[in-house]
């Protein structure tokens, strides 16, 4: 016999209650139809988050190119997805997809700051789900290892374009001029 399990849509995903004590132990993401329960960040996760919204949010104000958002805001990629990066980017050509609860479309650039239990969900199905539904760039930090990679769309697939590891920068394809040092990330 075979058991079907029935996938949800975003509407679903936002209509569902859990209970207090899940609340205080995880955070929901909707990920191809199925929820997913991730664990609170860490204090380091949350320095080098702050660090990177600091940065981001300058160069993209300097310039009014768009807007930086952070976790937790819903970006709801297709109808069965509904996921929080820790940080994106919506250039000006993309903010109509923004609306007060949530941002429904493919961000031009988001990042996902990686730790022990996240490593899977982040390099494997949340990199094929940005890949598919067309995010612009998808940035991985890695704490432990000091590094940042930077995947960008080459011929619509998702290439490593930038990396660097404890010294050295990593500069944005979207956003040409953008350059990252990260020595000052996880300073």
């Amino acid at each position: 016999m075979q058991t079907l399990e029935k996938l949800i849509t975003h509407d679903e995903f936002r209509a569902t209650t859990f209970a207090p004590q899940e609340e205080k132990e995880y955070i929901f993401e909707l990920i191809n139809g199925t929820i997913v329960a991730k664990d609170h960040p860490t204090a380091t996760h949350q320095r080098v988050l702050r660090r990177l919204s600091s940065l981001f949010d300058a160069f993209v104000s300097k310039d009014a190119l768009g807007e930086v958002f952070f976790a937790p805001f819903g970006v709801v990629l297709e109808p069965n997805s509904d996921v929080q990066p820790d940080l994106f980017v919506a250039l000006d050509a993309n903010l109509p997809n923004l609306r007060e609860d949530g941002f429904f479309g493919a961000p031009d650039l988001i990042i996902e700051i990686i730790s022990p239990s996240s490593i899977k969900l982040d390099r494997s199905t949340k990199f094929k789900l940005y890949e598919r539904t067309g995010v612009g760039e998808y940035w991985i930090v890695d704490t432990k290892n000091q590094s940042i990679e930077v995947h960008g769309r080459v011929n619509g697939v998702s290439d490593l374009t930038s990396f660097a590891v404890e010294t050295g920068a990593v500069t944005s394809g979207i956003m040409p001029s953008l350059t990252i040092d990260v020595a000052a990330v996880f300073a």
